[in-house]
């Protein structure tokens, strides 16, 4: 691969992160408080976009090689440990991108969790009182999407801003170990993802 083939490559995984949370609030904040005329229709809507979010999760995150080819065009390939280091980089840069977008994004949810201590101690003292479910939590199937949506986006925005390890160790395999030949394989201790700590040196 090429400087910018793996630049390309990570934008595209940029794109599809932001592409697949974008889609997934619409089919978890739009859709629900559509009055949908039947469950026929509700399922039919529900299996398109998850269709959709898995096309674009499958060509944009994790098998874009050729769209990444296509985007950069021919040119001088890196020498195996070089290309490993590009890719590691600019996978790296790419998560940590969307990571830090999410976040911002993700503002209220923190709030929210960090206010829970606070809000568990009367919602508790109701169920034993009144031997009822609390009414302050009987929202509507709308609202228990959008909360399940913003707690997942959340967990995604942490494991993107710590690097993505399980991601990136698997494009590596995919994009590099893979399509190498097998005199010029790079073996797992060579990977730039195992053992970031060990000297160069040794």
């Amino acid at each position: 691969m090429t400087k910018m083939q793996m630049i390309a490559k990570a934008g595209l995984v940029s794109l599809g992160i932001y592409a697949v949370v974008n889609l997934c609030w619409y089919l978890t904040h739009v859709i629900p408080s559509f009055n949908i005329p039947s469950c026929l229709v509700g399922t039919l809507c529900f299996t398109v976009f998850a269709v959709f979010i898995a096309v674009t999760t499958f060509f944009l995150i994790f098998n874009n090689d050729s769209l990444a080819l296509k985007m950069a065009g021919p040119g001088d390939q890196l020498k195996p440990a070089t290309e490993a280091l590009w890719l590691a980089a600019s996978l790296r840069v790419a998560t940590v991108f969307c990571g830090l977008i999410l976040l911002s994004t993700s503002i209220p949810t923190i709030r929210n969790i960090l206010l829970v201590p606070i809000r568990i101690g009367p919602l508790i003292n109701e169920i034993f009182l009144f031997d009822s479910f609390p009414k302050s939590l009987l929202f509507p199937f709308s609202k228990w999407c959008a909360i399940i949506y913003n707690f997942l986006k959340l967990i995604l925005a942490v494991y993107l801003l710590c690097g993505a390890p399980h991601f990136l160790r698997w494009q590596f395999r995919h994009s590099i170990v893979q399509c190498q030949p097998n005199t010029q394989k790079i073996g797992p201790e060579n990977s730039p993802f195992a053992n970031p700590e060990r000297p160069n040196n040794e």
